[in-house]
Parts: C-alpha cells; sequence; structure tokens
C-alpha cells in the first residue's frame, strides 16, 4: 500500500466518524457546549471543502483570483465559526485575534497543496514524454 491510499483511508475514517461521534456525544452526554464547539467547527470544515471545490473547480477562474477568494471566504467561515460558538463580542475582536493564526494556516496548507500539486504535474509530464 502507498502512502495515499493511507492519507485517503484516515481521511475517510474522519469524514464518516465525526458524524458518527456527534451523534452518539449528543446521545450519551446530551448536547453541551463542548458538543456545541465539536458541531460548529465540524460544520466550518464541510463549508471549506465546499468552497474549495466551488472555487478551484471553476475554469472561469484564474489561480491568483481563486486562490485570494478562496482565502477571504475561509476567513469569513472562520470568523463566523468563531462567533457562532462566541469567542468574542464582535467582528472586528474576532477578524484581529483569529487572522494571524488562519493565515499561518492558511499558508501552511496551500503551499502543502500547491507542491503536492507541481510534484504530480512533473510526474504526469514525465510519462507523457516517455511516450
Amino acid at each position: 500500500m502507498k502512502l495515499r491510499d493511507f492519507i485517503i483511508a484516515i481521511l475517510t475514517g474522519i469524514g464518516i466518524g465525526i458524524p458518527v461521534t456527534l451523534i452518539c456525544m449528543i446521545s450519551i452526554g446530551g448536547f453541551n457546549p463542548v458538543v456545541m464547539e465539536f458541531l460548529v467547527w465540524t460544520i466550518a470544515s464541510a463549508l471549506f471543502g465546499m468552497l474549495s471545490v466551488v472555487i478551484f473547480k471553476s475554469d472561469r477562474l484564474n489561480m491568483f483570483l481563486a486562490t485570494v477568494l478562496h482565502c477571504v471566504g475561509c476567513l469569513f467561515i472562520t470568523v463566523g465559526a468563531c462567533w457562532v460558538i462566541g469567542y468574542a463580542d464582535n467582528f472586528l475582536e474576532i477578524l484581529l485575534s483569529v487572522a494571524p493564526v488562519f493565515i499561518v494556516v492558511y499558508v501552511a496548507i496551500y503551499s502543502i497543496n500547491f507542491f503536492t500539486m507541481r510534484k504530480n504535474a512533473k510526474k504526469v509530464n514525465e510519462a507523457l514524454s516517455e511516450k
């Protein structure tokens, strides 16, 4: 098995496991602040994924514009989740406290994806040049 197979299996397990875990947590302990926070971040994660597909699968956006729109959209999802959970009293306070962490995480995830795509493109080009 390849590392990719393990990563896909892990992500599939998380994708199925988190909703099941939330249902079990609510069934066993009721709806409480911990479940609320977990639920909000689970929904935010789903929204991040949906936004990624909508933006990066569009043929009408160049990569720079798609990245800017995706980053801004993810930031608003993050700030919205923080607001729903009650991390701060107002939008500006949440934005200022979340932005530094958000930028570091976004750049890290984007970099990993970018270099993975470049590596895959190189493999495809090498395979095509061999034919």
